[in-house]
């Protein structure tokens, strides 16, 4: 018996992970031809093909994946708002390409473009518009991890994946801080006892695809779904000698198991590298390497292996990040520390914008 045919016998009771993030993003645009789109270089959405098949991509992992990223405020000084987002689109060099991700209104106050053909939901049913609650809407910021604020991977990756398909696109989002792979998400075939977050996963799909009437205006049954691609951006709670010499062997069967439960033998896999601290990382006070990098290589080691699999070979690709980090020293800090990207919003924007690039790629082979 699958996870999906547990959860679907046990709906009610399931437990829910204290440090639980879901949320499930839906995207869709209407292209005149399938090349590699930058996020902002995008042409005016046209009308979705309700005809077609929804596109299923599944995000996971832990902190990194629901998000610390900083924002900042659109209508002050940008060189002024380090580590923000603001910052980083504000820059010459990046204005026109970026331009799309806010508006002006009549009194040339800017506020966040909210696309209304790509669309996000986030956290447990039922949606009532009360505090503490999950919420869908058009894409934007502000369903990252704290309470929804902010942004994670989620919106590079949804308007990546939003500019490239004709389809509805369906992103379903379930994070949880401070886990690990050889332990909370560890999948069947790994052995052992199952992962807690492992049916937490699975659920979040299926509650997604229960719900998607709801969210997808226009959404009719009998058009279908195919799952389609899976992000994951995880790494940090295995970095011990123990779960870091398991972690190629874990993240293949992760793959795997994912597609039986779903019956996706050809979904795609995107991994991200676990490259907070950069790739010369000096601890402040001892100017060496950071206590226990020696594990995170291992880690990342595995991320950068798991794709030269036989049984992977062009469907799963690793995005090295490591090069997104930017020294607080330059670049500020927004909180988190190091460990999460020290809340930069360009290193979260640059992360999701890649992993989504990543996939087109696998898509379009």
């Amino acid at each position: 018996m699958t996870v999906v045919q547990i959860i679907n016998m046990k709906q009610n009771h399931t437990t829910r992970g204290a440090f639980a993030l879901t949320s499930i993003a839906l995207t869709a645009l209407a292209l005149s031809s399938f090349a590699t789109v930058s996020a902002a270089e995008a042409s005016t959405p046209k009308p979705v093909d309700m005809k077609k098949p929804v596109k299923i991509y599944l995000l996971s992992g832990q902190s990194n994946m629901t998000g610390r990223a900083n924002l900042g405020d659109l209508n002050k000084p940008a060189a002024d708002q380090k580590a923000t987002l603001v910052r980083f689109i504000m820059e010459p060099q990046n204005v026109e390409k970026y331009k799309s991700l806010y508006k002006k209104d009549e009194r040339k106050i800017r506020t966040w473009a909210v696309r209304d053909d790509i669309f996000i939901t986030a956290g447990d049913w039922p949606h009532e518009k009360k505090e503490g609650q999950g919420k869908h809407g058009g894409v934007r910021p502000g369903y990252g991890g704290f309470r929804n604020k902010g942004f994670g991977p989620e919106l590079g990756i949804g308007h990546i994946l939003g500019d490239f398909h004709a389809e509805p696109v369906l992103l379903v989002k379930v994070a949880f801080g401070a886990n690990s792979l050889a332990g909370n998400f560890r999948p069947p075939s790994s052995g052992g006892k199952l992962g807690d977050k492992y049916p937490l996963v699975i659920k979040a799909v299926t509650d997604a695809i229960e719900h998607m009437p709801e969210i997808v205006p226009g959404y009719q049954k009998e058009t279908g779904y195919e799952i389609a691609g899976f992000f994951w951006n995880q790494g940090e709670h295995d970095g011990t000698p123990e779960f870091s010499a398991e972690y190629e062997k874990n993240l293949a069967n992760l793959i795997q198991d994912l597609r039986k439960e779903f019956k996706a033998p050809g979904m795609k896999a995107v991994i991200a590298t676990t490259g907070y601290g950069g790739r010369d990382p000096k601890d402040a006070k001892t100017g060496a390497a950071p206590k226990g990098y020696e594990n995170q290589l291992k880690v990342i080691e595995a991320q950068l292996a798991v794709p030269l699999r036989p049984e992977f070979k062009g469907t799963v690709t690793t995005v090295e990040t490591r090069d997104f980090w930017r020294a607080p020293e330059q670049f500020g800090s927004g909180g988190g520390g190091g460990i999460h990207w020290n809340g930069n919003g360009e290193s979260y924007w640059l992360m999701g914008e890649a992993m989504g690039q990543a996939m087109v790629k696998l898509c379009e082979k």
